[in-house]
């Protein structure tokens, strides 16, 4: 289902989350849920699939999927560490998360009748 570039950005992503739950679990204390390393690279992945499964030839839905795979594969762009690109892919994916939660929590407050 994935072309070649989504196919390596993917397989990119599973070292990431490996990454995150052992950061994960050897943090001193647990994060929240909606603030786990696990959940931002996932959230990546999620994305990633969703745009590539569901286009329907809609070309913002093509768009969006080449420009985060491009995103993805940008962290490696300038270092050649590995655990700092896969940490870079994590902070990327808690980005998208965050924005996430902020545009949903918009339209929730914006849809409700003033008081």
């Amino acid at each position: 289902m994935l072309d070649a570039n989504g196919q390596s950005a993917w397989s990119r992503l599973l070292k990431a989350e490996k990454l995150a739950l052992a950061l994960s679990a050897n943090a001193p204390v647990k994060a929240a849920k909606y603030n786990s390393l696990l959940v931002g690279a996932r959230v990546i992945g999620f994305f990633i699939l969703d745009f590539k499964s569901y286009n329907r030839n809609i070309s913002f839905a093509e768009r969006a999927h080449h420009k985060l795979v491009q995103q993805v594969h940008s962290c490696w762009a300038d270092t050649s560490a590995e655990e700092e690109c896969l940490k870079k892919v994590i902070d990327l994916g808690t980005l998208l998360q965050n924005h996430l939660i902020r545009a949903c929590m918009l339209r929730v407050l914006l849809s409700r009748e003033p008081v």
